[in-house]
């Protein structure tokens, strides 16, 4: 069990190593007005700590930096919220009070907000869209043989699909069978109207508008494959590269690769409140000397999602967990209204 002194000095260690990313000697420590010790009790401290696994030395210095196991200790018993950031808050605000856009579209912003808040890579996981209710099924011609249909659900989703108009069709008989696709559809879930579309009965209901419509249905059925998927946002990754801990190209693309493999999906999202997973708890290569925060948000008793910060283990963790707490309870009222 750490002294009270000592808990002082691991706390001084890393929010001075984490702003600097140097490593922190006795010397420093002194100049901290909070720190009111001698130069020979600071180090006796820092030794024991080193002894006890929470603090490293370095080869090229004197001064210690802290241990996963010091994070750990730090995030579990010691950091405190800057009150600085609830200066930011606004800026969230603003996002949220945005009644008019897409759920998706609000999203988004509210990470890469994160992402500039912080200077860390922003992700989210939002539910897939597949138990929602279709609202409004619409049509929007961008040329004569060229058309985007949008299908809109009561969670507030929105997904748009390109669709090509062939030479014998026409902008008239689209929007005929939008229309009737829209009465057809209206209030099912996604589920339901997917089933539906690859029935015989939807088919036969707008065969009397066109040949082609086909492509109409599998342009439908594919748009609500995507409803099915869970929604992934991502943010911000070019500010990690710009740590010191990613040095290296190889590092750099063996941390995209995983990104793009959404690797990092199957360790958040898994436990109810805040989550802080080190480079051992995730057992992912490129996640080595990184860190995870993440705070999950639910719907309803069946849909949830998440939103997380990536960064170097070297995090202003002060910083981060109240940013990402205040979006992730704002995703979960963004999904109630």
């Amino acid at each position: 069990m750490l002294t009270s002194r000592q808990k002082l000095i691991l706390k001084a260690i890393i929010e001075l190593y984490v702003k600097d990313a140097q490593p922190v000697g006795s010397k420093a420590l002194t100049q901290l007005p909070y720190l009111n010790f001698s130069s020979a009790t600071l180090r006796y401290d820092m030794a024991q700590l080193e002894e006890l696994g929470y603090l490293e030395k370095t080869h090229t210095s004197s001064g210690r930096i802290p241990s996963e196991l010091g994070y750990r200790y730090y995030v579990e018993h010691l950091v405190t919220r800057d009150q600085d950031v609830l200066e930011s808050f606004p800026l969230i605000d603003e996002i949220f009070l945005k009644n008019k856009m897409a759920r998706e579209k609000t999203i988004e912003e509210a990470i890469n907000l994160l992402s500039e808040l912080t200077n860390y890579a922003a992700l989210a996981v939002g539910p897939s869209g597949q138990s929602a209710k279709i609202k409004k099924i619409d049509f929007i011609p961008l040329s004569e043989d060229e058309a985007v249909i949008l299908i809109v659900t009561d969670q507030g989703h929105v997904q748009h699909q390109s669709i090509t108009i062939p030479e014998d069709g026409d902008i008239e008989g689209v929007r005929k069978v939008i229309k009737t696709l829209d009465d057809l559809l209206k209030n099912r879930n996604i589920i339901e109207a997917s089933e539906i579309l690859k029935n015989a009965f939807a088919k036969s209901q707008i065969e009397s508008f066109m040949a082609y419509q086909e492509q109409i249905i599998d342009s439908f059925i594919d748009a609500f494959s995507k409803f099915a998927e869970e929604n992934f946002y991502l943010s911000g990754v070019t500010n990690i590269f710009e740590q010191p801990e990613f040095h290296s190209a190889a590092h750099i693309k063996n941390f995209v690769d995983m990104l793009d493999r959404r690797e990092l999906l199957k360790f958040i999202g898994q436990e109810d409140g805040l989550s802080i997973r080190f480079g051992s708890d995730l057992r992912l290569i490129p996640m080595e000397n990184c860190t995870v925060i993440s705070v999950p948000y639910r719907i309803n008793e069946e849909e949830h999602g998440t939103i997380a910060v990536v960064g170097p283990t070297r995090m202003q963790y002060n910083k981060v967990i109240p940013l990402v707490e205040y979006i992730a309870s704002n995703l979960g009222k963004l999904y109630k209204k």
